[in-house]
């Protein structure tokens, strides 16, 4: 005989008998009073959003005398492109720093003159995205081979020489004299 079955036809412990298993316990019939607590959560909550929504500072108007002046996309890739030209990335030989600059200030540039998301798709993606803004062909080659010898010296290793590198620059520059909005 199994020692369990020796245990239960002993009997309890102490000349006591088993005592049954307590009942599950009942919950109240009148939900009413969980629905109206639960909506008077809910109003408190409506309510504290709204007071901290409506008291919460409001931009003051910005008269044309204290406006700012933002400049433009073509002025602020100029400024990166002349930063990148008098770095020493071209001396010290430094091809991948100096072409993914470049290809990062020119994405910029077109993010911020088309409203087009440059810097998140790819350079394939950017160039179909390029041509349903309808921008003439002619910039959007000059774009493709651009950004095509940029990757290739990030991502294949391609070394190339100080003139052809030295080109980049000047072809980011006509890239932003032919799209840029016109000051007048």
């Amino acid at each position: 005989m199994s020692v369990l079955t020796q245990i239960l036809m002993q009997g309890a412990v102490g000349g006591q008998n088993l005592r049954d298993i307590k009942p599950p316990l009942e919950v109240p019939q009148a939900l009413l009073l969980y629905f109206i607590g639960a909506a008077a959560i809910l109003g408190f909550i409506t309510v504290s959003a709204w007071f901290y929504l409506r008291k919460r500072p409001q931009t003051l108007p910005v008269s044309e005398d204290e406006a700012v002046d933002v400049p433009l996309p073509h002025e602020v890739a100029y400024e990166q492109l002349a930063v990148i030209e008098a770095s020493d990335l071209l001396k010290r030989a430094d091809m991948e720093a100096y072409h993914t600059q470049i290809a990062y200030v020119l994405r910029e540039y077109i993010s911020a003159r088309y409203q087009i998301p440059a810097l998140e798709l790819t350079t394939t993606a950017l160039l179909h995205a390029m041509l349903s803004v309808e921008i003439g062909t002619q910039c959007v080659e000059r774009v493709e081979e651009l950004l095509a010898s940029c990757d290739m010296v990030k991502f294949a290793t391609y070394q190339p020489e100080l003139s052809e590198a030295s080109a980049r620059i000047a072809d980011a520059r006509w890239i932003v004299d032919e799209t840029k909005v016109s000051d007048s």
